[in-house]
């Protein structure tokens, strides 16, 4: 039996636009870095679609440059923070090569934080200890069943990774320029913003 052309032809159009639309999704391979967007109002840094798509590639930012750094800097102290799927690191610890940590502060209003904890900051010492918990309600997140939402008034306070300078931080979506949280909506795009103590002290500016 010879196949209708018509049917043929939509399998055809369906296959591609789903090849499209994981393309689209999905970081490059091609050794080029994922993107984000960077703006700044006063000392405050807003990050949007910062992309952490990868399967097994972690996207790693300097908080002090508002770069993003290539992989192959990974063991490196170029890098402060990373973002994988659901997942954060720090570039302090036992399998990192900074100085960094994290202390996760909970009830905490993010423009009422004026001073960085002077201790409780954790380090990335194994891939199933990490400074943040990659679980949800115990991390940044809670996973409703079918979308993700920050937890409400929880910030990262991260020490970067030459051990030096403070960043409170609170994440605001992780969703495609921060849509609404939907089973529809393209997620793996963090959308968040920080502030960076540069005078030597823990006092946020």
């Amino acid at each position: 039996m010879t196949a209708n052309p018509k049917i043929k032809s939509y399998a055809v159009s369906v296959l591609i636009c789903v090849s499209s639309f994981f393309t689209a999704c999905r970081q490059p391979n091609d050794g080029s870095l994922p993107t984000a967007e960077f703006s700044t109002s006063g000392a405050v840094v807003s990050v949007k679609n910062l992309n952490a798509d990868s399967e097994d590639r972690f996207t790693l930012l300097n908080l002090q440059t508002q770069t993003i750094i290539p992989n192959s800097d990974s063991a490196t102290t170029k890098w402060d923070i990373g973002f994988r799927k659901t997942t954060i690191i720090v570039n302090g610890g036992k399998i990192r090569t900074g100085q960094g940590g994290m202390v996760r502060l909970t009830n905490q209003k993010y423009d009422a934080l004026t001073e960085a904890p002077a201790s409780g900051y954790r380090t990335d010492d194994a891939e199933d200890n990490l400074a943040l918990t990659a679980k949800s309600g115990e991390g940044w997140y809670s996973y409703g069943g079918t979308t993700i939402t920050p937890i409400k008034d929880v910030v990262l306070v991260v020490r970067t990774a030459d051990g030096t300078k403070y960043a409170k931080l609170e994440i605001q979506s992780y969703y495609k320029d921060m849509a609404t949280p939907s089973i529809t909506a393209q997620t793996r795009y963090y959308a968040f913003r920080y502030q960076l103590q540069t005078n030597g002290t823990r006092i946020f500016p």
